[in-house]
């Protein structure tokens, strides 16, 4: 197989089939699916046993016994990987139909890049609300306000996630394992791009943005620290180490508009 899609599943069974869907429905075809369930307690595990069923040689599935969380699921997925490229996917989100075609056709005639991201559309129950062009050669000095890629949206090449060891299973990488990824991935010379192209429906829903446990906007200035004195971007990076604490002590309603209104 030429691409592995990789996904953990996590009390999903409302959302799991029209994500699962969207890779049935690719253009392109050369593909495996390896998703895990991160130890569900409604009917998401059920779901996948289905698809399992009714396409035995283009699933894998996996299942943790108890939640564990993103970063060490979707590395219990890779060790299942044989591909050349590592496509991501999560369980409420809508991969276009050529979306697999274009970035591997992409990683195959651009191989100074090691991953690829795309723009995306940002949906909820009423439809579309949104579409997110992001910057298309992220540098390190992206890093310094966002993650410079939208997670779900990244195919990359398995020899970059191996030189990396793959995700950082650590306290300080809950919910920005991505960030972590990326900066790791840079820090070892390699680099990513984003098409500008809509390739992908990201669902950001009406519960999408309760105010983030401050715990977690803890982990993602320990993270940014690691990740600054990587790449070398101090001592500017000691000024973005408090964006997250900042933003942790915003009201939810102020969080949203300001998403709402960032490209």
């Amino acid at each position: 197989m030429k691409i592995s899609i990789i996904m953990g599943a996590y009390n999903v069974e409302k959302t799991i089939a029209r994500s699962i869907e969207s890779i049935v429905n690719q253009t392109y075809n050369d593909w495996i699916f390896v998703i895990c369930d991160d130890g569900s307690m409604d009917g998401t595990f059920a779901i996948m046993e289905k698809y399992k069923k009714k396409y035995p040689d283009k699933f894998i599935i996996l299942r943790n016994e108890n939640n564990k969380g993103l970063a060490y699921t979707l590395n219990h997925c890779l060790k299942y990987v044989q591909s050349e490229y590592v496509a991501r996917m999560d369980a409420d989100d809508i991969s276009l139909p050529n979306r697999l075609k274009i970035q591997a056709e992409f990683l195959d005639n651009n191989l100074e890049y090691a991953f690829v991201g795309s723009a995306v559309e940002r949906f909820d129950e009423n439809g579309v609300w949104k579409r997110t062009y992001i910057k298309k050669e992220p540098s390190k000095d992206s890093f310094y306000k966002s993650s410079g890629f939208v997670h779900p949206t990244i195919m990359i090449r398995k020899a970059a996630l191996d030189a990396v060891n793959n995700y950082r299973v650590a306290w300080f990488t809950n919910r920005c394992e991505d960030y972590d990824l990326w900066m790791r991935l840079y820090a070892n010379g390699f680099k990513g791009y984003n098409i500008d192209e809509i390739l992908f429906q990201y669902y950001e829903g009406k519960d999408s943005f309760p105010k983030r446990k401050y715990r977690y906007r803890i982990c993602e200035a320990v993270m940014r620290g690691k990740g600054y004195a990587s790449l070398n971007m101090y001592p500017k990076g000691a000024i973005f180490l408090f964006r997250p604490l900042i933003v942790g002590l915003l009201p939810s309603f102020i969080i949203k508009k300001i998403h709402k209104h960032q490209g």
